[in-house]
């Protein structure tokens, strides 16, 4: 056996060399050749962290010695850098001091995060046209709606009471409704962070993208509003309705994957049980997608436009003529409220439901809700204190899953051509079905 400290100090000395190595190869790119270090020196830096934080008893002292004796001699590069009128940059001084503390962090964290966070350092520096054209693309209104829903997430969710208040308008709401004040923003906090993730890549990443790829990022977002999307595609482009149905299965098959994500987020157990079916829809969906889109040309670019419709959800349709597209960013705030608002509401009426029609009226409505927004009732049944069984709960998933298949059906007919309409139904409506009988059959 080596001693403990050989592989902390053999993979600072890795991760210092490739820190090094990473720099040289940015200010070659950027054709700079009188900066700062060597590859040597990084190394030495890594090095010197290390062995001042081993020093026994005052090793943490030695380290921020250390740096305090390593800053003024790079306040001198740094000094002689701007009078001599060169970038003004910043890059290899903080570099340096990032490679100085990848010794204590090899020998205090897992040997994981260190390579982490050098590939981390390496990642950055290295995106800086990636980055550019990502920020230029990002809209202000949007970081300032993403910081505040940060700050409600991470500050409010905390505050927010676990249990129900007991006095007051706001006790005797919630002495009604079957879930408590932690449980609906938790569903808000999660629901719009998945729908976040899609509306990101399809904004930000791929602005312009295939037919097939708005199919698989915006099933992500929402696989209503892709197919609404699609559909109004396959008129404005004919000959392409192959292409066009392929894309609308392929968000049909990421609407499964989002909701076994829900359920394993709510549900871990649950998903274990419904994980193989919405795996195999899933799959079914894709594998037609596939199937179909066979011995087709190079997928149509599609321009991203102006959002107007909001997800799974059968509101703000597009009028005649007008360019059908994503809503604006999920994270707003008010579209969290309003999420907030139809998550207590359908919360209530699957009570009310089952207190009254039991098992059948939950089947039913299951149905019904289909026909509109989903993702609602998906988590308020998931995580709703409704007092039923498992099986039931699924059931109703599956349930509204396959009435929603029926929906966008419908949408792909009323906005598409007909040809579109005929290829997509050809494998919504049997998806539709084998999921009624699953739900019926089998939970």
């Amino acid at each position: 056996m080596f001693p403990p400290q050989v592989a902390p100090f053999l993979l600072t000395l890795a991760i210092s060399t490739l820190i090094g190595i990473g720099l040289r190869d940015y200010y070659e790119f950027e054709k700079k050749f009188d900066t700062f270090g060597t590859v040597r020196t990084f190394v030495f830096f890594g090095m010197l962290g290390f062995m001042l934080y081993q020093i026994p008893t005052v090793g943490p002292y030695a380290f921020l010695l250390g740096m305090a004796a390593v800053v003024p001699f790079l306040l001198v590069y740094y000094s002689n850098k701007v009078r001599q009128k060169k970038s003004p940059g910043l890059i290899g001084v903080l570099i340096a001091l990032l490679t100085y503390t990848t010794g204590p962090i090899a020998l205090n964290q897992p040997h994981w995060f260190l390579v982490l966070f050098g590939v981390s350092i390496l990642f950055v520096l290295h995106s800086k046209g990636r980055m550019r054209q990502f920020t230029d693309r990002l809209e202000t209104g949007e970081v300032v709606t993403a910081c505040k829903f940060l700050a409600i997430a991470g500050v409010v969710l905390p505050l927010i009471p676990a249990l129900p208040p007991t006095a007051g308008a706001m006790g005797q709401i919630f002495n009604v409704l079957p879930v408590t004040p932690r449980q609906v923003w938790m569903a808000v906090v999660i629901t719009t962070t998945i729908s976040y993730l899609g509306y990101v890549l399809q904004t930000y990443l791929f602005p312009r993208k295939g037919m097939l790829l708005t199919g698989l990022i915006g099933g992500v977002y929402s696989s209503t509003v892709a197919v609404l999307v699609l559909a109004k595609k396959s008129k404005r482009y004919p000959g392409h309705d192959q292409e066009a149905a392929a894309a609308i299965l392929l968000a049909v098959s990421m609407m499964y994957l989002r909701l076994l994500v829900l359920v394993a987020i709510f549900r871990f157990g649950s998903a274990l049980q419904v994980g193989p079916a919405l795996l195999a829809l899933a799959g079914l969906s894709a594998g037609y997608a596939l199937w179909i889109r066979r011995d087709q040309p190079a997928s149509l670019t599609l321009p991203l436009t102006d959002a107007t419709v909001a997800p799974d959800s059968g509101e703000g349709l597009p009028a005649e003529g007008e360019e059908p597209a994503l809503r604006k960013n999920p994270l707003e705030i008010n579209s969290a409220l309003f999420f907030a608002f139809m998550f207590m509401a359908v919360s209530l009426a699957t009570k009310y439901t089952l207190v009254h029609f039991k098992g059948m009226g939950l089947r039913m409505l299951s149905f019904v809700v289909g026909c509109s927004d989903i993702t609602p009732f998906v988590v308020s049944v998931l995580q709703g204190n409704l007092g039923i069984g498992t099986s039931q709960v699924l059931q109703a998933i599956i349930i509204a899953s396959a009435s929603n298949n029926l929906l966008k059906v419908a949408y792909t007919y009323m906005f598409g051509t007909k040809r579109t309409g005929n290829i997509a139904a050809m494998g919504m409506v049997p998806l539709a079905a084998l999921s009624i009988i699953y739900a019926m059959a089998f939970l």
